[in-house]
């Protein structure tokens, strides 16, 4: 790890140490890396940092915002509608059995406010590693036996970060969260990162957290606090 600049601070991450997550990066951004590699990956997100896009030179872009979402899993907003979806012989909700179609689907999808996506091929090779490796997840929503949504992340010991969602039909993303959370609870994780705030993930009981707030929870999630 090389400091380049002070004001604001950014550091080439060119081995797999990162620095401390409270230093005051402006707009989170704490520098780069040449690529993804799994090491890389798991270190960071053990401290609370994380990679959000390649840039046109290569270089992946890491950051650590002042602000996180997080959502308890014991404190997941639901109706009545969702929950009887939930217990419909229609839907069914699965665990790594199509990691690749759902980070596609999850590449693909188009979003509001948004001209593309971060999951290039790049990123997409990255975290299948991470999935080879045991450590990215899929969650899957299907419908009639048709996969219509879900979501992947990343896991740690006791902690999920979410990276991305998709539905294909209304209900599938939200069905498939809601029957993880309860997973995660009944083996003791308390709460899934959602990394950046949304009105789609606030709706369902997200929470924003201060720095000095959510960096103590996902240490002590991952293993890095005792």
């Amino acid at each position: 790890m090389i400091k380049i600049s002070d004001n604001p601070l950014l550091y080439l991450l060119d081995d797999f140490t990162f620095p401390s997550p409270y230093e005051n990066f402006e707009d989170g951004f704490i520098g780069a890396s040449y690529d993804l590699h799994p090491k890389r990956l798991l270190e960071g997100y053990s401290l609370g940092f994380f990679p959000w896009y390649q840039d046109d030179e290569g270089l992946f872009h890491w950051f650590v915002l002042n602000e996180r979402m997080l959502l308890k899993t014991d404190e997941v907003k639901t109706t009545k509608k969702l929950r009887q979806k939930l217990r419909s012989s229609k839907w069914d909700f699965r665990i790594n059995t199509n990691f690749d179609k759902v980070i596609r689907n999850c590449a693909n999808v188009k979003r509001k406010h948004e001209d593309g996506t971060w999951i290039n091929e790049s990123f997409i090779e990255a975290y299948t590693k991470l999935h080879k490796l045991g450590f990215a997840i899929s969650v899957e929503s299907y419908y009639e036996g048709e996969l219509v949504g879900g979501f992947y992340g990343v896991a740690i010991n006791k902690y999920f970060s979410g990276e991305s969602m998709f539905h294909l039909k209304s209900d599938a993303s939200k069905l498939a969260l809601i029957y993880f959370c309860d997973l995660l609870k009944q083996n003791g994780i308390e709460y899934v990162d959602c990394q950046v705030p949304s009105e789609h993930l606030a709706s369902m009981g997200g929470k924003v957290y201060k720095k000095e707030e959510f960096i103590p929870i996902i240490q002590k999630a991952t293993g890095k606090l005792s």
